[in-house]
């Protein structure tokens, strides 16, 4: 086992801020052009155009390190299927069908899912302050996306886009406890391109079966989907696991919180909306809730492999 130091922690915590700020733009096109291209297509689109930006770095890496991705197979595999071609998905399903407000009110629950799937599959036991942080982050972000909702009793109206969302936080829960796991011994980059090849693979086996469905391309939906691709994807999934491989996922997986944050200032300078006083109260419990999480922690732990 080793001990992270102090400065690996807080580029770690970096790392997280950023990969969640990149991930809020992605709700935000893909609700936007979610006329014009179908979510599975989108997603295969995403990462065949993140996959070509990282290759031609990553391509050495896979070769010198292919001993330790086939010794791991089954992680890049599940890393690949879960987080990579299931979660967005089934995003871009549920945005297709309900408004992005919905979705990111009900990712504030992934971290809880993400906690629970570390006590019942990795045995982690959450101290009160951690389940405290949890409550008080969970709120925070109930009041902030509640404040902007268009229609007051839309949330416990179940539909078919809620549904797909409430899978995908399954999906992702599962994922973020994955990246424990991952293989260690190859650089994080080659790591995430050999998941995108798992991930693309079953996506075209996908479209091949139900038939492609041509996208309506302006030059609105192809900045979005660079957006996507460069932001959301490859910058957003490298922060994300060096982030979650350096302090864990059950604290790591909370910043999720942080999304509707994020997501409210991207509307106010795209949408010209308004930051009230119930949206500050949202963000401030959001951040107690990271900061209760995180207090008193002694120097995270890693098993050394």
């Amino acid at each position: 086992m080793r001990i992270a130091p102090k400065y690996e922690t807080r580029a770690a915590l970096t790392s997280l801020v950023l990969a969640t700020l990149f991930w809020s733009g992605n709700f935000i096109a893909g609700r936007a052009i979610r006329g014009e291209i179908a979510p599975l297509e989108l997603n295969a689109i995403r990462w065949g155009l993140c996959l070509a930006i990282l290759l031609p770095f990553a391509l050495r890496g896979i070769i010198e390190h292919r001993r330790a991705l086939l010794a791991s197979w089954r992680q890049v595999v599940l890393l690949g299927l879960t987080g990579i071609a299931a979660f967005h998905t089934m995003v871009y399903q549920a945005l297709s069908l309900t408004e992005a407000v919905n979705c990111l009110l009900i990712l504030a629950l992934a971290p809880v899912a993400t906690v629970a799937g570390g006590m019942i599959w990795k045995g982690f036991r959450p101290t009160g302050a951690q389940i405290l942080g949890l409550l008080v982050s969970l709120m925070g972000a109930i009041v902030l996306v509640l404040s902007g909702r268009e229609h007051e009793f839309s949330f416990v109206q179940f539909d078919a886009g809620k549904l797909w969302m409430f899978g995908a936080i399954l999906i992702w829960a599962w994922y973020t406890l994955l990246l424990r796991g991952k293989p260690t011994d190859a650089p994080q980059i080659v790591t995430l391109v050999a998941s995108i090849l798992v991930a693309l693979a079953a996506m075209l086996v996908l479209l091949l079966v139900k038939g492609f469905e041509q996208p309506q391309m302006s030059g609105d939906t192809v900045t979005a989907v660079l957006y996507i691709a460069i932001f959301a994807s490859a910058l957003g999934f490298l922060f994300w696991s060096y982030g979650i491989s350096v302090i864990g996922p059950e604290s790591g997986g909370q910043f999720v919180h942080l999304m509707p944050i994020f997501g409210s200032v991207l509307a106010v300078i795209l949408l010209g909306e308004e930051i009230s006083a119930v949206l500050l109260a949202g963000a401030a419990c959001i951040i107690a809730g990271i900061v209760l999480v995180n207090r008193r922690r002694k120097p995270v732990l890693q098993h050394a492999r």
